[in-house]
């Protein structure tokens, strides 16, 4: 995936989890992106845990779409 976009912050792994195979389900490639010091402390929940989420910058739309679908309240 050469130019992406966040679509979606998660707060910990396992949603970032749920939310990734969800976007792939619906053949939408999701990469997740972590925040370096965070990984290496073995942080998983508050801002240093956090993970975003990004697809390619011409699915977007239709990922946000899914996303707002879910009822989950919307990251940073």
């Amino acid at each position: 995936m050469e130019n992406t976009k966040i679509v979606y912050w998660a707060e910990n792994q396992v949603e970032a989890d749920l939310i990734t195979g969800l976007l792939n389900n619906c053949d939408i490639p999701c990469k997740q992106l972590k925040e370096s010091l965070g990984k290496s402390l073995g942080l998983q929940f508050g801002i240093l845990g956090s993970i975003a989420l990004a697809v390619p910058e011409d699915r977007a739309d239709e990922a946000e779409a899914i996303i707002l679908d879910l009822d989950v309240p919307a990251g940073n």
